[in-house]
């Protein structure tokens, strides 16, 4: 079975080809931006074929897609500007699996966080122009993408990822204090669970689709590990580094501008959302996930980041 994986070296798609890379019934082909990249080095020394080309460009997706694929692997970032480029990505690459007769899609796109009624009540009451709207109507708009390719699908739903308070990319986006003042700002309530994942567990877990696609056919499964607020991840953190890890307190108007801001906004309305009861390990599909502070306490995990530090 020859399968793509267009977002090959961020964490869902490097656990793919991890997964896969040393299976004689797999042959693994990769799309990137950048091949001589350090995330890229992996699957350079694997000896795997990359396409170099961005999901915006139909003449590198098409040469990509030409060598003939049965299954192909793709998530989107989304488009932080206010524009659809998320969008119109996602449907250069449904083009192209309709255009080559892909059997099978596989998407990594984000877990609901509230159960039905809460989620759906807090949502409601969200302004069209608010960006936690507009992020999940869009990443809704993708999912219909998929779900009306022809190709069998599945899409898989991860929460948090634990690399997002570890690697240096996601840090910098995400938590930019964090290296130097060991501090998190969060503008989640930090008594409020949530689900957290190793991202590359997302991967594995799409790994089991491609080789058994029966069982995951045209299935929406939301995944996660473990159910934790903002301060128990603190505590596993502290634990993990021996750092005196701490949450920000916010001062009252930063706080208020939390309200406008693209990642704080988001945090805040996980906690008016809730969590969904039943968002975390789907235990039929026989899948072993990492443990959170086994993850972080894995000295290969820690290199180049500022837990070693």
């Amino acid at each position: 079975m020859k399968v793509l994986v267009l977002s090959a070296t961020g964490c869902m798609g490097s656990g793919l080809v991890e997964a896969l890379k040393d299976d004689p019934n797999h042959q693994i082909s990769a799309f990137t931006r950048n091949p001589d990249s350090d995330a890229a080095k992996p699957i350079r020394d694997a000896g795997i074929t990359i396409f170099k080309g961005d999901f915006s460009d139909k003449e590198a997706l098409d040469k990509a897609f030409s060598s003939g694929f049965d299954a192909v692997f793709f998530t989107i970032f989304p488009d932080l500007t206010g524009g659809d480029n998320d969008i119109e990505q996602a449907e250069n690459i449904i083009d192209a699996v309709k255009r080559y007769k892909v059997k099978q899609v596989l998407y990594g796109s984000v877990a609901r966080t509230g159960t039905q009624e809460s989620f759906d009540r807090a949502y409601a009451n969200l302004p069209e122009s608010s960006f936690l709207k507009v992020y999940w109507s869009k990443k809704w708009r993708i999912e219909d993408l998929i779900r009306s390719s022809g190709a069998d699908w599945t899409i898989i739903k991860p929460p948090n990822f634990i690399q997002n308070l570890v690697f240096p990319h996601y840090v910098a986006m995400m938590f930019p204090e964090l290296p130097t003042t060991l501090t998190i700002k969060d503008a989640t309530d930090p008594n409020h669970p949530q689900w957290w994942v190793d991202g590359s567990d997302t991967g594995r877990f799409a790994a089991e689709a491609v080789k058994n696609p029966g069982k995951f056919r045209n299935k929406d499964i939301t995944i996660g590990t473990e159910l934790l607020t903002m301060n128990d991840v603190v505590e596993k953190l502290r634990k993990a580094t021996g750092k005196d890890v701490q949450l920000y307190k916010w001062p009252a108007d930063e706080w208020e501008a939390t309200k406008t801001h693209p990642m704080h906004s988001i945090k805040r309305g996980f906690s008016e959302f809730g969590y969904d009861p039943e968002g975390g390990n789907p235990t039929e599909y026989g899948f072993e996930f990492t443990p959170i502070s086994k993850w972080l306490e894995d000295d290969k995990n820690k290199r180049g980041t500022w837990l070693a530090t």
